[in-house]
């Protein structure tokens, strides 16, 4: 999808229908498989297995305990695909015009500004530790389980110094609240359908839900 409204819209939509019922689950499930080029839509497997497995055992022992977990287990793991496509597809610069577009050069930019930075730390967080793992490896040294620990609190500290010199360069510039710009999106007819089946999968879990309530 080229649009990033679009694509945030249909992130929301298909996360709410993923998370209602097995059915949205489902068919939230198979619009993945259609429209999110699902081979560049993991950024890390490993990480992916990482949550895999932990949702696995939340759900084993929720059946253990009496409640449906694999319900669970199916509506998170869907949830959890969605969002590793929003996370390689989505950029700060589509955060910050969407923003801007939905709520308007002072807020909106704001709010815009506030999730293009984080969204850029939590990405170079991930080129930090993808670094912190070649230097191991330059030293031929194994990797163990504590050493994650130092790993991740540096990565942690330094993401609060960088934190820190923005809001002081950006104070130096003269920012205040607010900004001025005029969004910019790129627009492509193939962006129809997997759009219109978002909100057609959308509205199906919501009538589902009150249907249920």
């Amino acid at each position: 999808m080229q649009d990033a409204r679009l694509r945030i819209f249909s992130i929301f939509l298909l996360s709410f229908s993923a998370f209602t019922s097995i059915t949205g689950a489902g068919l939230v499930f198979i619009w993945w498989l259609f429209f999110s080029e699902r081979e560049k839509s993991i950024p890390s497997v490993r990480i992916f297995l990482g949550f895999f497995f932990l949702t696995s055992a939340v759900a084993f022992f929720m059946e253990i305990r009496g409640f449906n977990g694999l319900f669970y287990f199916c509506k998170m793991i869907v949830i959890l695909l969605v969002a590793c496509w929003a996370f390689s597809h989505i950029t700060s610069k589509d955060l910050l015009n969407f923003m801007t577009w939905m709520f308007g050069q002072k807020y909106g930019f704001e709010l815009g500004l506030i999730s293009a930075i984080a969204l850029n730390k939590i990405k170079l967080t991930s080129e930090d530790y993808s670094r912190a793992k070649i230097a191991y490896s330059i030293k031929k040294t194994k990797i163990r389980w504590y050493d994650y620990i130092s790993v991740l609190g540096n990565i942690f500290i330094w993401s609060l110094r960088d934190a820190s010199q923005q809001g002081k360069i950006l104070a130096l510039r003269g920012y205040t609240f607010g900004g001025s710009m005029q969004p910019s999106f790129e627009k492509s007819k193939n962006d129809i359908i997997p759009a219109f089946l978002a909100i057609t999968i959308f509205l199906f879990s919501f009538s589902t839900l009150v249907t249920y309530l």
